[in-house]
């Protein structure tokens, strides 16, 4: 008998499909009718930028907010880190089996919205970030109204999701949209935080799939004590890399780069709150997450400020995360 060996081969592990449907048998009519009872109360897809609001360039694409920033009916954006924390808006307590359905999914709730492509209307290409279970949040639709020529193309593939469904789907990968048919296409899309709640949504078989180290999970916020918050009050000098989006994980240079200057910033207490003041950037709530650690109101530990001190140095020390990945970059602060 003569030994052989070849390559070695390895099977990696199955990856999560970019689209899972979640839910079935939703009462589509119910849904439909409390959409229908709202009235036409859409406003034009707008963002939300130092107070002002700007609208979208795409036509036909309107918005009706459930549940925003601040409870605020007419921000039609999806929020982000700012002073006010997400709360439903008036139109919730007008569309109770929807609401009952929210509460039931199980994670908790960052924006609700309904969404509105009307007949001949499309959405150029474009990614949505930062979104992704690597960073702590989902896009789920539950579609309410469409027909056959409403289709939204994810990754090159078309997908045509029925009333009484609810679905996830990786938006952080390019997709478009269009509504070739005779009657405008309405989705409720469901920005959520990535809890447990969030994985008893998925069938068992895709639950297997997912990674625990490449899913973020929210830590719960920790009360922290007045004294220690006026303690970290005064001048901050913050790396520019923390201020800016990102689509993809920045590398350990590009979280770093000496090129760009960092902005001129400070850590103010109001109302037993620490907030965080950068030129050219919206007031920010910091939330304590234990140790030291702080994430901006409405976000997820995607990105965090931690306070060490070292031989009486505090050094600052601003930390970006995407699923197992992380790199941070430290300033010194104030001597204690």
């Amino acid at each position: 008998m003569t030994d052989s060996t070849g390559p070695t081969t390895t099977t990696s592990p199955a990856a999560l499909p970019d689209v899972v449907r979640l839910r079935t048998g939703l009462d589509a009519e119910r849904l439909q009718n409390e959409l229908f009872s709202l009235g036409e109360r859409f406003s034009p897809q707008a963002t939300f930028d130092a107070g002002t609001i700007i609208e979208n360039e795409y036509q036909g694409w309107r918005v009706l907010s459930l549940r925003g920033p601040d409870g605020d009916p007419r921000r039609t954006d999806a929020g982000g880190p700012g002073l006010a924390d997400y709360a439903n808006t008036p139109f919730m307590d007008k569309v109770p089996y929807t609401a009952s359905v929210l509460s039931g999914l199980g994670p908790a709730l960052r924006a609700v919205r309904y969404m509105s492509l009307e007949p001949g209307a499309s959405v150029g290409e474009h990614t949505d970030y930062p979104y992704g279970l690597p960073v702590g949040w989902a896009r789920l639709h539950m579609p309410i109204t469409t027909n056959d020529q409403a289709v939204i193309v994810i990754d090159g593939a078309e997908q045509r999701w029925q009333p009484g469904e609810l679905w996830y789907a990786d938006f952080g990968k390019p997709h478009h949209l269009y509504n070739n048919g005779d009657r405008p296409r309405v989705h409720l899309v469901i920005d959520c935080f990535c809890d447990p709640g969030l994985l008893g949504l998925f069938p068992a078989e895709y639950r297997a799939l997912i990674s625990p180290t490449e899913m973020m999970l929210r830590a719960d916020s920790r009360p922290a004590a007045p004294a220690d918050l006026e303690r970290l009050a005064g001048p901050l000098s913050v790396p520019a890399a923390f201020l800016l989006p990102y689509a993809d994980p920045p590398s350990a240079d590009e979280w770093s780069d000496p090129t760009r200057p960092d902005a001129v910033g400070a850590l103010l207490v109001r109302d037993g709150r620490l907030i965080l003041v950068a030129e050219g950037e919206p007031d920010a709530v910091l939330e304590h997450i234990g140790d030291n650690e702080f994430r901006y109101l409405c976000w997820t530990e995607e990105r965090t400020l931690r306070f060490e001190t070292h031989h009486g140095v505090r050094h600052d020390v601003f930390r970006y995360r995407h699923g197992s990945y992380s790199t941070e970059v430290a300033r010194a602060g104030a001597s204690t």
